[in-house]
């Protein structure tokens, strides 16, 4: 069973992945909007963060946002959202191995297409046969991981923070888009560093008392995180000017380079390494759980319910690492990264379709929760609008192509109907 600093780990682990270490980068054209993009980024996810914490307390199942999708509009409706959530799982394990793999060949210098295959199957193989133990045991690994990454992104903004130039902070923002338009992008960018807070309602039935335990895990982690995103960002924009920034390819080495000198390349590089191997755990672990989950309500195959002797779903665990490999091999040729990354910018249209299912859930719940008040409500609406708000600012070719994401599972609901 995991406890409650083993899930705030994970909910941790799962937001700061290798890509917190170039977000100061991707938000250097925004400049100082940033500042305000991150406030209110950081308290939409803890709106959707509540609403989660509501929704897990009254319905601790394992499967995460499917579940309360399920309860509120039917099978149809929870199958896409398992769907697309499982997807998200997979594609994000792959993201992030590749993004590992960057880090590596810093340290180590090019390496072959084949050897840097061979590594990220292994790396695979590794944390697929961590979450085949118990959960228990996973959670640990988990722990281990998150400490010893977060530390280095806390300590060197912090000493940073005391040397900020307020020229810099306050210079305009070099991007040319109306101010709305501008904070709406940032958010949008910023929601994907934010992809993950819900993870703690995946391993319900796997937690000590989660009807407590899930919802303060679920707030702890996501304030850690936005604590560590707003830090590491004002610090960066404090010691680089934004025409810099936006050529960096290591926005963290080039701050320790301008507080203590030297180069830290690669220090920085065994950073990301670890950021991205204690995100690849708890991802794996999500991922199992999400298609388990899925099985157990009867919307997934049968196939996912198979569990070993921990009581790990090892078929869901080894099914959706499988399933990561494809996404890497399309990274290793340079004709398909940009297409490979396009795929993974879609996660965050995907992920505010998942959340708004869900805060429509609630608000739908809320008829029926005893005691519900008029705190509960304005909660419920207040994430709603927050979501509309961030969707309305992707674009046509986006969502169709998000979409054609749901389309694909068409499949596997018809094979799974025609077997129910």
């Amino acid at each position: 069973m995991l406890g409650f600093w083993q899930l705030v780990a994970l909910v941790v682990g799962n937001l700061v992945g290798s890509g917190v270490l170039m977000l100061p980068a991707i938000l250097a054209p925004y400049g100082s909007i940033s500042f305000i993009g991150w406030i209110i980024a950081s308290a939409g996810a803890v709106l959707l963060s509540l609403v989660f914490c509501q929704l897990c307390s009254k319905h601790p199942r394992t499967g995460g946002p499917h579940v309360y999708v399920e309860e509120a509009f039917g099978k149809a409706a929870g199958f896409y959202i398992a769907w697309v959530y499982w997807i998200l799982a997979w594609i994000g394990c792959a993201a992030i191995v590749v993004a590992s793999m960057g880090c590596l060949t810093t340290i180590c210098g090019p390496l072959s297409k084949p050897v840097l295959l061979s590594i990220e199957v292994f790396i695979i193989l590794i944390f697929t046969s961590v979450n085949l133990f118990q959960i228990a045991f996973a959670g640990r690994v988990e722990l281990v991981l998150t400490i010893v990454k977060v530390l280095p992104l806390i300590i060197l903004p912090a000493i940073a923070i005391f040397s900020v130039k307020s020229e810099y902070l306050l210079a305009p923002a070099p991007i040319d888009l109306p101010y709305a338009s501008a904070l709406a992008s940032a958010v949008m960018l910023m929601i994907f560093a934010f992809m993950g807070f819900e993870t703690a309602t995946v391993p319900s039935e796997e937690v000590e008392n989660p009807r407590k335990t899930i919802p303060k895990a679920t707030i702890v982690g996501t304030l850690i995180a936005a604590g560590i995103y707003i830090l590491g960002t004002v610090s960066i924009l404090g010691h680089i000017p934004f025409d810099q920034l936006v050529q960096s390819k290591a926005p963290y080495a080039d701050l320790a380079a301008h507080v203590f000198g030297g180069n830290w390349q690669n220090f920085v590089a065994g950073a990301g390494i670890l950021c991205a191997l204690g995100a690849l755990n708890g991802w794996i672990l999500i991922g199992g759980r999400i298609a388990y989950g899925a099985a157990k309500d009867g919307i997934f195959p049968k196939l996912f319910l198979k569990t070993d002797k921990y009581g790990a779903p090892s078929a869901a665990i080894i099914i959706s690492s499988l399933c990561i490999i494809p996404f890497m091999m399309l990274s290793l040729s340079e004709s398909l990264v940009e297409q490979f990354n396009f795929v993974v910018s879609i996660s965050t249209s995907l992920i505010l379709i998942v959340y708004l299912a869900c805060t429509l859930s609630y608000l739908k719940f809320l008829k029926n929760y005893e005691q519900s008040k008029l705190k509960h409500w304005v909660l419920g609406i207040a994430s709603t609008l927050f979501c509309l708000w961030v969707l309305s600012s992707i674009s046509v070719e986006m969502t169709v192509y998000s979409l054609t994401v749901f389309l694909v599972g068409i499949p596997m609901q018809i094979y799974v109907m025609k077997r129910r």
